[in-house]
């Protein structure tokens, strides 16, 4: 069986329009912008005044703007129209047990292209990179919502243990369920997912999944004495981390998420 992709044209250019995200707030008239947008409109993007790009983030929408003046290191930008705001993606996080640093930057650009609310680093007993800079992540999310069209990113939180997470998730969980992705599950994940929908039509979840090499045995106790726990498997072969990332949350999306929709 073969199938053909095809891209919208008009879908295409508008993606190449140049998009910053930035903090502060957008309104019409001008606005100067930070000292990191700055620098990448100017030195890396090229842009001269009276060149025209888009701004945005998750609490003002997409706006149009003009490059108007360079003022030291912050650029003085003119706001002209209000372009929308897209809707924001479903509520889900993801708690992913950290890998090498460029698989991190790979798995913050995907969470956030394929719709998270939020992305928290768990320490587990085998996770081997715990390193973990919160800011580059953020920095990720951003150039992936630049790149792909959309204006919301994921909250990222700080590290935290995998101990600490079960000992507080009644409050820090805000009352989500979770789903495992567990080696030792077996069964078809999807009809598992939408099992626990229908079981639970009215939860938020969350997807935990652990480092290479899996959770120790002590830790999937622990998973599996926490409230709305759903552990399933993601099939026949044993992923990657990031690979297992994308995996659950498509497969949340299909089920659960906004795909279903569509």
């Amino acid at each position: 069986m073969l199938f053909i992709l095809t891209l919208n044209q008009s879908k295409v250019k508008k993606l190449k329009t140049i998009r910053i995200y930035i903090n502060e707030k957008i309104q019409e008239g001008n606005l100067l912008i930070n000292q990191e947008s700055s620098h990448y409109l100017k030195n890396v993007m090229r842009l001269k005044l009276g060149d025209a790009f888009n701004v945005f983030n998750q609490r003002d929408g997409e706006w149009s703007a003009i490059l108007k003046k360079y003022n030291n290191r912050k650029h003085q930008v003119l706001i002209q129209e209000f372009l929308g705001n897209k809707k924001p993606p479903e509520d889900i996080w993801i708690l992913f047990s950290p890998v090498r640093k460029l698989r991190v930057d790979f798995i913050s650009q995907k969470i956030t292209e394929l719709g998270a609310s939020l992305i928290w680093p768990i320490i587990t007993k085998r996770t081997q990179y715990k390193n973990i800079n919160t800011k580059r992540i953020i920095s990720n999310t951003i150039e992936a919502a630049e790149q792909c069209g959309i204006t919301h990113i994921p909250i990222v939180k700080e590290p935290t243990s995998l101990e600490w997470l079960i000992d507080n998730w009644e409050n820090s969980g805000e009352g989500r369920g979770i789903i495992f992705c567990d080696e030792e599950s077996s069964g078809n994940p999807l009809q598992l997912l939408r099992q626990a929908g229908e079981d639970l039509p009215n939860m938020k979840w969350s997807i935990l999944i652990g480092p290479e090499g899996g959770f120790d045995s002590e830790e999937r106790k622990m998973v599996m004495k926490m409230a709305n726990v759903v552990n399933i498997s993601l099939g026949p072969r044993i992923l990657r981390s990031d690979t297992a990332i994308i995996a659950a949350l498509s497969a949340f999306h299909l089920v659960l998420g906004d795909w279903r929709r569509y």
